[in-house]
């Protein structure tokens, strides 16, 4: 059986922080890169390289629309208001993404794993500038 080596991550809380917010300071963007190990950063270099997902990265304005998405909390009405874009319009910038990588971000769990993906690439980013 091989040998799991864990990466300590120390964050310091003060005990009348409230719990949402020591969980939003451990899955950070910061916190994440912080933790990130060499072993992993080669797994998961090879799954961003994929062709289909950096054309999905690469795309700004893509990119752009799915935080939106997201800060509208998955909300198709919302987020076509706030970014001034038809319902159709984002409903086929998110089939795009599902086109290509198979992944329905209209879903909880695939707009989750999504989201995963998006922080792997920051932290991949700034790994690679260290």
């Amino acid at each position: 059986m091989g040998r799991k080596t864990l990466i300590e991550c120390r964050i310091d809380f003060d005990k009348k922080e409230k719990l949402s917010n020591k969980i939003l300071e451990m899955f950070s963007s910061e916190n994440l890169i912080n933790c990130f190990s060499s072993s992993n950063y080669e797994k998961y270099k090879k799954v961003i390289s994929e062709e289909a997902i950096q054309n999905i990265l690469n795309d700004s304005s893509l990119i752009d629309t799915i935080n939106k998405f997201y800060d509208n909390n998955l909300n198709m009405g919302i987020a076509s208001e706030k970014t001034f874009m038809h319902r159709n319009t984002l409903n086929y910038r998110l089939e795009k993404v599902h086109k290509l990588i198979g992944l329905n971000l209209k879903l909880f769990d695939h707009a989750m794993v999504f989201k995963n993906l998006l922080i792997i690439n920051e932290i991949i980013n700034a790994f690679e500038e260290k």
